[in-house]
This record gives structure tokens, C-alpha cells and sequence, in this order.
């Protein structure tokens, strides 16, 4: 499988989804994180030893709208049990019957309440933040990722489509009703089957409409889209993004009153002997899920793909009400010896410094390891070459060791993807992907906040 790149440089992994959905034995329990990558259910709203059904409130998320975490099952609570963790002892096999949800008293509009209460308002995006946008703001516009080009950072766009095409369209449908303009759908420039049937049932609908896009990573990402389509906040208003499970989730939202309890999960990676989907309840426990289908050497899991995804915690037992793929990479014991001096026979690299030029395509047997020492900015530009936000990550790197956040957000930082083009690329090992997160992240907790404090002032 190939993550196509900007500039032709493309990184080959083994392995391929296959087009099934491998079935999974019912597990004696599960355990439902209370944090995802977004997401922090801090309120628990079930007592130790409660019965639940399906579809009942476990916990909410207080600072994000009350976003609900739910049962996947009818079963027992039991809590204080796994930190950080609820857990549902002796869950039903097979999923329950959901209850219908009440229509509710809210400040939101009814059908984004509803959205709200059933869980699927989770599967929304900001498109140029990635945050989770506020229910009680009109979006101007929507943007609908039908695939992911970062292998196994989630499942593939064929492989839901397919099992769900005319719910699909459904859920466009509905989405169109919530959004004051036009909704994108972008759909890979490719000629199969399934995309000429997609494009054809969109084409008559008023307001939907259907945008190529080329096979390249990170043109998956609602940021680059958006950019790309031209879409930008108009007065406090967002651009929403969506990929094909938040359309599902709205249908299943509206059509039946009742929220998606279970997740189609993508697993592969070099670490993993055959790439497959699962579905799985959330809060499956992620050993049942991994067992017999990763090698036996040491590994790290990573929820998403390679590039965008974040290394699974050693205290998350279940699988995350935010997860859609794993990606298990060998962690190697112990240090390469003089890997620095290495010709490079099986290592691909941006530069074309290795002997590795010199073979045929091959896949490279990706690791967790650094290959080699973090070193200073040699200056190559590489990063710059590939940010598909038009950034300098180099120079922004430079900055943060001067600690000059006002320079930093004026070269435009605020614009990073997250994609980890210029972490993956850069010669000297620099995670430049991290240092412009953790700098965004301070220019958002100081300068902002002096920004503010300092308008309260003059309106005093």
C-alpha cells in the first residue's frame, strides 16, 4: 500500500485492507476510555453496579457541549475498576435494541439536539481547526471526506460504501438540511464502480456537490479541502467536516433515532501478519482485538495511520469512541549499532542519499525506530517542500528556541495540517510536526489571552 506524496516521493507499506470485515468472538467485557483524541468524558452519570441499555448515558463531556459517551450494550456498570476506564461487565451478545430518544428542551436547534444526545455530533470537525464546532453555530458550508490516503488511519472508503451506500445518501441528504451553503462531497479521481455510482447519484441533488480529488496525501484532510475549495469561517460561523461514518451516524441519528454503537476498524501496519477491518463494539478490548493478528516481536499501536496518528497509551484498555484504524509498527529492542554509518540499502529517503536509489521499488520494512540522532537544522528545505499549507517549518523551528511566539504566529503557523509531512522527511530526526503544535498551543494560551485581556480593558 503507497501514501502518494507531493513531489512523486511516496512511502511504500506492506499490506492492504482487505475488502471483508473480519468477525470478532463477543468479549466478557468492555472497557469505554473516558478521553479520545478530542474528546474528555469528566462527568459520570451511572453508579457502580447500575444495569444500562443500549444507548443509555454513561458520561458527558462537559466542555464540549455535553457530548455523550454510551453504552454499546445492555450490561452492568462497574466503575473505579480500570482508571480512567467504565467498564460493562457481562454485555449482551450481538447489539441491543436502542430505545428511541425523546425530543428535548435546548437552546439548539431540535435537529442538531438530537445529534447531540445520540452521539454522532462526535463525527463532526471544524474544518480548520479540527476541534468539535458548537452546535448552536450554522455552518456555511460542509465539506464530506469519502476516503483516507494514510493507510489504516481509518477503514477504507470502498469497503463502507459499499455495505452502506444507500444510507449514505441518505445521511447527504440530511446533512444538506443543517448547512446554510453548499456541501462538498470530494470523492478520490478514480474511474471504479463505486465512485461512478457515487457521482451519479449525487449529481441531481441540488446544493451536493461532488469535487475529484487526487490520490495524494494529505488531500484527505478537511483543512487542505477547504483550503482548496476556497471555504473560510464567515462571522463566527464554521465549515464543518465529516467522513463517510458521520454521514451514517447522522442517518442512523434521523432515520431511526438511535446512535452507532459499534465502529468498522481498520488494522495493519508492519506489525500486523494481515491487514483487516473489524467491527467492533466500542470499548472492545483492544488485546481481544489484536490477539492473533500481530507478530510476536515488541510493537507500538497507533491510533491513525503513521504520519497523523498518536501512540495508543499503555493505560487505554478499550477501544475509543473517536477510533477508526490501528497501525502496529515492531518497536526494535535495542539501538541499531553505527546505524548512522549504514549504506542505506533498505531505507528510503526524501534526499536520494542512500544506496536504496539504486534498487527497484521495493517496501520498506518500517519500524518505530529514529534511525539514526536528533541534529541540528541542516537548512535542506525539504520540509518546506512538502507542507501542503505553504509553511516553513525550518524557520518556525528556529523560533521556537528563541521563544518568539508573535514571530511564530505571524509566519502563519495557526495554518498547520498536522499532517507530518516535515517530521517524516526531515534529515536531522526534528519532530517539527510536535514543536508547531506545542507552539500554536502557547501562542493560544499567552498571546491570546493578552490579546483579550487587553480588549476588556478598553471597553472598561
Amino acid at each position: 500500500m503507497t501514501i502518494k506524496l507531493r513531489g512523486g516521493y511516496n512511502i511504500r507499506m506492506t499490506g492492504r485492507p482487505a475488502g471483508r470485515v473480519a468477525a470478532l468472538t463477543d468479549p466478557a467485557v468492555l472497557l469505554l476510555p473516558q478521553r479520545s483524541r478530542r474528546l474528555r468524558f469528566n462527568q459520570v452519570l451511572v453508579k457502580n453496579g447500575q444495569d444500562v441499555r443500549c444507548g443509555d448515558v454513561l458520561a458527558v463531556d462537559s466542555t464540549h457541549f455535553d457530548l455523550p459517551l454510551l453504552a454499546p450494550r445492555d450490561g452492568t456498570v462497574r466503575l473505579r475498576v480500570h482508571r480512567g476506564h467504565i467498564a460493562i461487565e457481562n454485555p449482551a451478545v450481538g447489539p441491543s435494541r436502542v430505545a428511541p430518544v425523546a425530543a428535548d428542551e435546548s437552546s439548539y436547534d431540535p435537529r442538531r439536539k438530537l445529534l447531540v444526545d445520540l452521539g454522532a455530533w462526535s463525527f463532526l470537525f471544524d474544518a480548520h481547526t479540527d476541534a468539535v464546532p458548537d452546535p448552536g453555530q450554522q455552518a456555511v458550508a460542509a465539506i464530506v471526506a469519502t476516503a483516507r490516503f494514510e493507510p489504516y488511519a481509518g477503514p477504507r472508503g470502498d469497503v463502507q460504501l459499499a455495505q452502506s451506500f444507500e444510507a449514505f445518501l441518505r445521511g447527504l441528504d440530511l446533512l444538506a438540511t443543517l448547512v446554510d451553503g453548499p456541501l462538498y462531497v470530494a470523492v478520490p479521481d478514480v474511474r471504479g464502480e463505486l465512485a461512478r455510482r457515487l457521482r451519479q447519484a449525487i449529481s441531481g441533488k441540488p446544493r451536493i456537490e461532488t469535487v475529484p480529488i487526487p490520490r495524494r496525501y494529505p488531500m484527505d484532510h478537511f483543512n487542505v479541502l477547504a483550503r482548496a475549495l476556497n471555504l473560510a469561517p464567515c462571522r463566527g460561523r464554521p465549515v464543518w467536516g465529516l467522513r463517510t461514518e458521520g454521514i451514517l451516524a447522522i442517518d442512523q441519528a434521523f432515520s431511526h433515532r438511535a446512535p452507532i454503537v459499534e465502529r468498522l476498524i481498520a488494522v495493519g501496519g508492519s506489525g500486523v501478519v494481515e491487514p483487516v477491518h473489524v467491527r467492533a463494539p466500542l470499548g472492545y478490548p483492544l488485546d481481544a482485538l489484536l490477539a492473533g493478528r500481530v507478530t510476536d516481536r515488541p510493537r507500538r499501536v497507533i491510533d491513525g495511520g503513521i504520519l497523523n496518528g498518536d501512540a495508543v497509551d499503555a493505560r487505554q484498555l478499550g477501544l475509543g469512541v473517536e477510533a477508526a484504524g490501528l497501525t502496529v509498527l515492531p518497536e526494535p529492542a535495542r539501538r541499531e549499532l553505527f546505524g548512522f554509518v549504514r549504506t542505506g540499502l533498505d531505507r528510503i529517503s526524501y534526499s536520494n542519499c542512500f544506496l536504496s536509489l539504486l534498487r527497484p521499488r521495493y517496501v520498506e520494512p518500517l519500524t518505530t525506530a529514529l534511525r539514526g540522532e536528533h541534529r541540528p537544522c541542516i537548512g535542506c528545505g525539504f520540509c518546506e517542500e512538502l507542507c501542503p499549507a505553504g509553511i516553513m517549518p525550518h524557520w518556525i523551528h528556529k523560533l521556537v528556541y528563541q521563544n518568539a511566539l508573535e514571530e511564530i504566529d505571524r509566519s502563519g503557523s495557526d495554518r498547520c495540517v498536522a499532517c507530518g509531512l516535515c517530521s517524516y522527511v526531515c534529515p536531522s530526526k526534528l519532530d517539527l510536526r510536535q514543536e508547531i503544535l506545542d507552539a500554536n498551543a502557547a501562542i493560544g494560551r499567552e498571546l491570546r489571552t493578552e490579546e483579550r485581556s487587553e480588549t476588556e480593558e478598553e471597553v472598561a
